[in-house]
């Protein structure tokens, strides 16, 4: 079981009175996932909500052939699969472990019997989903409205900013995944690079590393597309 002050780390936790946390830890688990591991699919039931504890997690979408799509990546101090107040309700992504992870897993019907009686964790639980849904409306509006060289911008700096990385991004995932989670070809997000590169707001290491040359510039061309 968790110590309360391990779960009050987390933004779903933050300022709930130490009363109502000493009822809901007993009911929260730690769990591993080994690389590779699913820890659920779409389509499956909203069982439980999970807060990262180490390693690296990855969220997707799958079309009707049931290829996977990467949408978000999620290191430690994050919050997924938030609870649903829809009975019966089914997840619309999938989740899997990355890399080697570790989880605490939360009965999401725990929290949701909860939220009348313990009005702080219904504020931070509905602050984290409207941040939730405000980070989907984001990329979706960056897909749908910028070019593929401004949506790299908009990830690279997204990215910057979510794991406080300063101006040194180590990009786990392969070139194919990323350029599926900016809605391109492989080959098109190769280009995308190479015209970053030579402007020079960026440079690519051997190891995958981004290097953030021209931040001012990767931001004016997220935001207005030249």
């Amino acid at each position: 079981m968790p110590t309360i002050e391990q779960l009050q780390k987390y933004p779903i936790f933050e300022a709930v009175p130490e009363d109502d946390m000493m009822r809901l830890a007993p009911h929260i688990h730690k769990r591993a996932f080994a690389k590779g591991v699913y820890l659920f699919f779409p389509g499956s039931s909203c069982t439980n909500t999970y807060l990262v504890v180490s390693g690296l997690v990855r969220l997707f979408f799958t079309n009707a052939n049931g290829d996977e799509f990467l949408l978000n990546l999620l290191r430690t101090g994050k919050v997924f699969g938030l609870p649903v107040l829809m009975e019966g309700e089914m997840r619309l992504m999938g989740a899997a472990a990355y890399e080697d992870s570790v989880v605490f897993s939360i009965p999401s019907a725990l929290l949701v019997e909860n939220l009348p009686s313990m009005p702080q964790l219904a504020v931070n639980l509905y602050r984290e989903v409207s941040i939730s849904a405000r980070a989907l409306l984001i990329h979706t509006c960056a897909l749908v409205t910028l070019p593929l060289n401004a949506r790299l911008a908009f990830l690279i700096l997204r990215l910057s900013q979510m794991w406080q990385t300063g101006d040194c991004i180590e990009m786990p995932v392969r070139q194919a995944e990323l350029a599926g989670w900016l809605g391109a070809s492989r080959g098109r997000l190769n280009r995308a690079i190479r015209e970053l590169q030579k402007s020079n707001m960026i440079r690519l290491e051997e190891d995958q590393r981004i290097l953030i040359l021209d931040r001012a510039g990767l931001e004016r061309l997220a935001t207005t597309g030249t």
